[in-house]
Parts: C-alpha cells; structure tokens; sequence
C-alpha cells in the first residue's frame, strides 16, 4: 500500500523505540521495508515522549503542516485507511 501512496504524496517515517540500529536494519532488509526507519532518541530529541507514546504501535497521521490528524494506539488498518481516504488519498 504504501509504494502507491508514496506516489500521492504520503511520506512514511517508523521510529524505533528500543532496538540498536543492527537490530533495526536486520528488521528492514528482512521485511524489504521502503520508508525509512529512526530510532527514537533521548533528551529533546526523544519522539516517543514528544508525541505521548504509550503504547507500540502508536501510528499518526500529519497533514502537510505537520498537524496530527489521527492518532492510533495499536495497529488499526480499517481506521487508518478511513482517515488516509478523508484526507484525500486513494487507497
């Protein structure tokens, strides 16, 4: 799904919490992912207590102002693909 939103304009970005990056990048080839992956940081710099992350997977969705428009804890495909195709991208 995400190689078609890409084209849409739809930037994809994972952070990882906890893993080194030879964990992560291990994660990457065997899963053949496409959109960059991070790793989470600390001190300002720290994504997941910026956001209010609680829970893995915590997955939001920015409009082009960088406004979070969805938020969901866990993964939910329907409510995910409901809020991509009210902000316009075809699925």
């Amino acid at each position: 799904m995400y190689p078609g939103l890409n084209k849409q304009g739809l930037r994809y970005i994972a952070v990882n919490y906890g893993d080194d990056a030879k964990t992560i990048n291990g994660y990457v080839k065997t899963g053949k992912f496409t959109f960059p992956i991070g790793m989470n940081g600390t001190g300002k710099n720290d994504v997941a207590k910026h956001y209010g992350v609680s829970a893995y997977p915590t997955n939001y969705l920015l409009d082009a102002q960088g406004k979070v428009v969805a938020r969901f804890v866990g993964f939910d495909e329907a409510g995910m693909k409901a809020a991509l195709k009210k902000m316009g991208f075809t699925l």
